[in-house]
């Protein structure tokens, strides 16, 4: 690991205090304007999108409704505010300080309580870090991973992580805190507990489930912060997008719950009394990962270069995204601090993606357009994964597969069911794939998707799915990890993207736009950020949204 460049011993102290009426966490509750009204705020999700079961599992973490869910019905000791800052935001904790960057002291709120009136205290928070992270694989992360917690009193919490913690954010984000009043029989089983009444400390409680059908909450009127102006949230599943297009434009519901609309069906949503469609930067990015494990012509560097080359990006915002996303050349979003300016970039270039096969000893040896193996004498031929259900992604393989003829490259769509993708994609060294479309949604604080490029053999082997391996990167991931000087931990972070560009295990393409039409007729407040009004990362709309009055 590479050393950390700083001399001295690292002092953090944050203290924030909620101030001002701009953020639903800033001030003391407002228990008329919550009752002045009783406002239904309905939001629809797609039959895929739908959780089964109220148990903490991976339909919380994976699944979009879950996502949605569970930040409502679960206060966080904070939370990632809104755009532009995305700034942390105090909880449950009020406060918290570290001198070191692993030994971590929080300080709670003494007003809040649990929906069952039992008050939130150290103890809670002791257990969801001791039981909760290993209860399932899908919540376990280096900010909640404990070599030691203590209880130093009611409403403080000590707690020392396996490494240090850097950056801008504290540790133990995006972690549900518990009741472990509730929990605790079932510490050792989280799965065996069905958890029907879903008892937690946040803005809203559960009224009613059906599974995969929809999930009725009401605002918690002894919430410690501003009690929701929307009375009651309804997430709804209807059978398809269209089905869920339909509804909101009969007024059924208010809002989509994720994912946005796809740009073919912004047309619909012009001149619909009461819709305002809200355009906003996007969230999720598209790649190609190029499989390293598989012994072909894949693994030459030249090949994928050549690759990258040859795709018109341009063409497929135009063709498969209606101009709707922006080129990518990162995990790290254009318009952040972190985003190196200075990437190699691969812009489209027939001539120069010819010329570099041409220089490596591809070429079309036999006459039928397609550039031969010097290795092999096979033509360059490989197979492209993809999900059926991202239409945008389909349409995307389809272009490249006709540009690639250009180059002399001939590329085989593999288009399979989503189950079955996720099990090719997470699992590269089955060589399932030579390349594969990628798609994930790293957030503002994306420390977490870098382990996607972590190496195959130092514990990379969860989301790496490259089977990419180099050992200079995880120095600079680590160190990063860990780094709280600012400057220096940019300076890893640029160097980690330079890597990852020289040595193209992935190769980004683009990153499209989240296009949201909402009930503006009905409600107010919407709250934007980047992937829109309702995300993982955004769950301030259900907090700020009022009715027409």
């Amino acid at each position: 690991m590479r050393k950390n460049s700083l001399s001295k011993m690292f002092i953090v102290m944050i203290i924030l205090i909620f101030a001002g009426s701009a953020l639903f966490a800033g001030g003391q509750k407002d228990g008329k304007s919550a009752k002045a009204n009783d406002a239904r705020f309905n939001v629809g999700f797609t039959t895929e999108e739908a959780i089964s079961t109220l148990i903490p599992d991976e339909s919380w973490q994976y699944v979009e409704m879950g996502c949605i869910f569970w930040p409502l019905v679960y206060d966080q000791l904070w939370v990632m505010g809104p755009a532009p800052d995305y700034k942390p935001v105090p909880m449950l904790a009020t406060s918290w300080e570290t001198e070191d960057n692993q030994t971590w002291i929080f300080h709670l709120r003494k007003d809040a309580k649990f929906h069952d009136g039992v008050a939130v205290t150290a103890e809670d928070v002791a257990f969801t870090l001791e039981y909760f992270p290993a209860s399932d694989p899908a919540w376990e992360y280096e900010d909640t991973d404990c070599e030691d917690i203590q209880v130093i009193d009611d409403y403080t919490i000590q707690f020392t992580l396996s490494a240090k913690h850097g950056g801008d954010y504290p540790p133990v984000y995006w972690t549900p805190i518990l009741p472990k009043h509730i929990w605790e029989d079932y510490k050792d089983d989280m799965h065996s507990f069905n958890n029907d009444d879903a008892i937690g400390s946040g803005p809203f409680h559960l009224k009613e489930f059906q599974s995969e059908q929809y999930i009725w909450l009401e605002s918690n009127e002894d919430y410690w912060g501003n009690v929701p102006e929307a009375k009651t949230v309804v997430l709804k599943t209807y059978g398809s997008s269209e089905a869920e297009y339909m509804a909101l434009k009969k007024g059924e519901i208010d809002m989509i719950g994720y994912n946005s609309i796809d740009p073919l069906a912004l047309d619909g949503f012009k001149g619909v009394d009461g819709v305002e469609v809200k355009i906003d930067p996007g969230i999720t990015i598209d790649w190609l990962s190029f499989n390293l494990h598989k012994e072909n012509a894949i693994s030459d560097l030249n090949v994928r270069k050549a690759i990258m080359y040859g795709i018109d990006t341009e063409r497929l915002i135009s063709l498969a995204f209606l101009g709707y996303a922006d080129p990518a050349d990162s995990f790290m979003y254009t318009e952040l601090p972190d985003h190196n300016p200075n990437l190699p970039q691969f812009d489209y270039n027939v001539s120069k993606a010819k010329s570099i096969l041409a220089g490596a000893g591809y070429k079309d040896t036999d006459g039928d357009g397609i550039v031969n193996d010097p290795k092999s004498g096979d033509n360059l031929v490989f197979e492209l994964l993809g999900p059926s259900d991202w239409t945008m992604e389909v349409k995307m393989i389809t272009l490249i597969k006709e540009q690639m003829k250009d180059i002399g490259i001939e590329i085989s769509p593999k288009i399979v069911d989503l189950d079955t993708y996720y099990e090719f994609w997470y699992a590269p060294e089955e060589d399932s794939f030579d390349i594969s479309i990628g798609n994930e949604e790293p957030g503002p604080h994306a420390d977490w998707i870098w382990e996607f490029a972590r190496s195959w053999d130092n514990g990379g082997e969860g989301w790496n799915c490259a089977y990419y391996n180099n050992a200079e990167f995880d120095e600079y991931l680590d160190d990063m990890a860990e780094q709280s000087d600012i400057d220096a931990r940019r300076a890893d972070l640029y160097k980690m993207q330079e890597i990852l560009a020289n040595d193209l295990p992935y190769g980004f393409l683009l990153r499209y736009k989240s296009i949201n039409p909402v009930r503006s007729d009905k409600f107010t407040g919407y709250t934007s950020t980047m992937g829109g009004v309702s995300t993982w990362i955004n769950p301030w709309s259900y907090y700020n949204v009022k009715p027409v009055k």
